[in-house]
C-alpha cells in the first residue's frame, strides 16, 4: 500500500506514474475505466490520453458517452501504454498484473488508493520520497 494523505491532486498523479514506469517491465496486461463525467477537471494531456483509450474498442454493456471501460489490453503496444499511464492516475479504477493473476499495481478512486507489489530490487529503484509513502503488508 502507498500512503496518499496529504498529497495533491499532481503529487498523487506523478506517484502513480512513477510506480507504473517502475512497474513497466513486468506489465502483461492492463485495464482502466475512463469516468467521462469527470473530463472537466483533466488536462489536456490526460483527455487525448482518454480519447485514445476510449477509442480501443466499442461501447460495452454498461458503457455510455460518460463512462468508458479499456477492457484487459495486452501490454505491446508503446502509444496504448503511454496512453493508460498518462490516464491512470484518473481513474476510478486502473490496473496493471504481470503475466499469471499477479497484480503489479491498483489504483482506485483518481489515485486516492495505491496498492503495489514491489520486488526488493524496485524499491531500491524507488525514489526517496515514494519509498517513505510505502506501507508493507503481508499477502
Amino acid at each position: 500500500m502507498v500512503k496518499t494523505d496529504g498529497l495533491s491532486t499532481s503529487e498523487r498523479v506523478e506517484l502513480c506514474r512513477e510506480l507504473l514506469a517502475l512497474a513497466a517491465p513486468d506489465v502483461a496486461t492492463f485495464e482502466t475505466d475512463i469516468p467521462w463525467s469527470m473530463a472537466a477537471e483533466w488536462p489536456t494531456e490526460v483527455r487525448e490520453a482518454a480519447e485514445h483509450l476510449s477509442s480501443l474498442r466499442t461501447p460495452k454493456r454498461g458503457e455510455d458517452r460518460l463512462y468508458r471501460r479499456t477492457g484487459v489490453r495486452q501490454n505491446g503496444e508503446v502509444a496504448v501504454w503511454d496512453a493508460f499511464v498518462a490516464f491512470a492516475p484518473y481513474s476510478f479504477d486502473a490496473s496493471a498484473w504481470a503475466p499469471g493473476p499477479r497484480r503489479l499495481v491498483a489504483l482506485a478512486d483518481c489515485a486516492q488508493s495505491i496498492a503495489v507489489d514491489l520486488t526488493r530490487d524496485q524499491i531500491a529503484l524507488l525514489s526517496t520520497a515514494v519509498e517513505a509513502r510505502l506501507v508493507p503488508t503481508r499477502r
